[in-house]
């Protein structure tokens, strides 16, 4: 008999690892994802860039500084980025439209962007410099969230 239940336990972890595979090869995402819809993308040329930051240093601009970045392909005009695993807090996105694929925002001698650029809540740039951290945050409560990012010059 003792040979019967670990029998049983081994096919109920099987069967529950399969499902989970099974969910993920459909694509379902296995974590709450926080999506950035991006519009205002003014060609297909190059990569959009999006990075997400948990705090002030390195906001908007130092993508290294950032607690996650990655970079997408935009499309007629828009591009998505998703980022998984996300933990419940507050956090603030910059987007960029690197058309040149060179992996920063292009900016002339004074700091001012060639390139398109957003952030989270479409906040403009201060008079003198960038956009407010504090303005650009929202709260990602763990559940599945989608902000909209509209690129300006």
């Amino acid at each position: 008999m003792p040979r019967h239940r670990s029998f049983h336990r081994h096919v109920l972890v099987v069967t529950t690892l399969s499902l989970a595979a099974t969910a993920a090869a459909d694509g379902e995402p296995s974590t709450p994802a926080l999506v950035v819809d991006i519009s205002n993308v003014q060609s297909d040329e190059g990569q959009v860039g999006c990075s997400l930051y948990s705090k002030k240093d390195g906001f908007p601009s130092d993508p290294k500084k950032a607690k996650k970045s990655l970079f997408v392909t935009p499309k007629n005009g828009k591009a998505t980025c998703t980022f998984e695993g996300v933990a419940p807090g507050k956090y603030a996105v910059s987007v960029m439209h690197d058309e040149n694929e060179d992996g920063e925002l292009e900016t002339s001698r004074v700091g001012r962007p060639k390139e398109w650029w957003g952030v989270s809540n479409n906040v403009p740039p201060e008079r003198f410099g960038p956009p407010n951290y504090e303005a650009a945050t929202f709260d990602f409560a763990g559940e599945p969230k989608t902000i909209k990012v509209r690129l300006r010059l």
